[in-house]
């Protein structure tokens, strides 16, 4: 909190760690070190449920949401990636011809872990670390595991979930970057490409206005073995992300599986709607 070059050592009761904006003004003398000391000893996100808000810059007309390798592409219309009970929790919403990014992340207690409103970021307080470097929020629910990834690529128009283990209504996600699983079911989704239309996954009940959705599944959600859901959707993310087999012009990927409850089913490399240039060149 002192200088460096005044008190020439880095003694622990002397540090302290500053976001970039107040960083700024501390080193061009606006924010006395007064006000340093008396807010470290009592810091704004131990007294919050969550921290101030940070601005993202999602403006367009088109936008891309990538979740466990799963692909969605999103132009000129409101969609989201994933929705359980039609609540969605990632989505860009359209709001007067520009795209907006929505994420609602929770815990399996329902508390909000991450929350984006149109742009708008905030995060909860009460997990072990946050840390946000460059482009990317890392969230660990202890020292060296990491409960969420996300990766907030604007200039790209794109956002990517990378890793994470979230809940909703008692449907719980594991999301990894091989894919996306559904644990209760022991449903994977991975390698899918999916455009045009409004909900790429829905789960749950629908009634909450999913609207046309490219993936729909209905869960058991009585008790189950978390482990060993998250043992085998590991192990069948990584039989996954090996090559996958060839397919001729006009043939399409075969999948096989059951949507009894309890018995796994797997989707791989699905690309459910055509892409505008390959509608175009079909006709040409």
């Amino acid at each position: 909190m002192d200088e460096y070059n005044i008190v020439q050592e880095h003694a622990e009761a002397n540090l302290t760690l500053l976001c970039g904006y107040h960083h700024d003004l501390k080193s061009r003398g606006q924010l006395p070190v007064e006000v340093v000391r008396a807010k470290n000893a009592n810091p704004h996100n131990v007294v919050q449920n969550s921290t101030a808000t940070h601005s993202l810059f999602y403006f367009a007309d088109h936008a891309e949401i990538v979740a466990g390798g799963n692909r969605v592409v999103v132009s000129n219309r409101s969609a989201s990636g994933v929705k359980i009970d039609g609540d969605s929790l990632v989505d860009f919403e359209l709001v007067e011809g520009n795209l907006m990014l929505n994420l609602d992340f929770r815990d399996r207690d329902g508390a909000p872990v991450l929350t984006v409103r149109q742009n708008e970021l905030v995060h909860s307080t009460h997990l072990w670390d946050y840390e946000f470097t460059g482009k990317q929020l890392s969230i660990r629910e202890r020292k060296g595991q990491i409960y969420l990834t996300v990766v907030f690529e604007a200039d790209k128009q794109r956002v990517v979930i990378e890793k994470g283990l979230v809940s909703h209504n008692g449907v719980d996600l594991l999301i990894d970057p091989r894919g996306l699983c559904i644990l209760n079911n022991l449903i994977l989704v991975s390698g899918s490409s999916i455009a045009g239309i409004d909900t790429a996954i829905s789960v749950g009940d629908g009634s909450g206005g999913s609207g046309p959705a490219a993936m729909h599944f209905d869960i058991d959600r009585g008790p189950y073995d978390r482990g060993a859901a998250i043992v085998w959707a590991r192990k069948s993310m990584a039989e996954a992300a090996k090559p996958l087999p060839k397919y001729l012009p006009g043939s399409h990927p075969k999948f096989s599986g059951s949507l009894s409850p309890g018995k796994p089913l797997t989707l791989m490399a699905i690309c459910l709607l055509p892409y505008p240039w390959e509608r175009s060149s079909r006709r040409a």
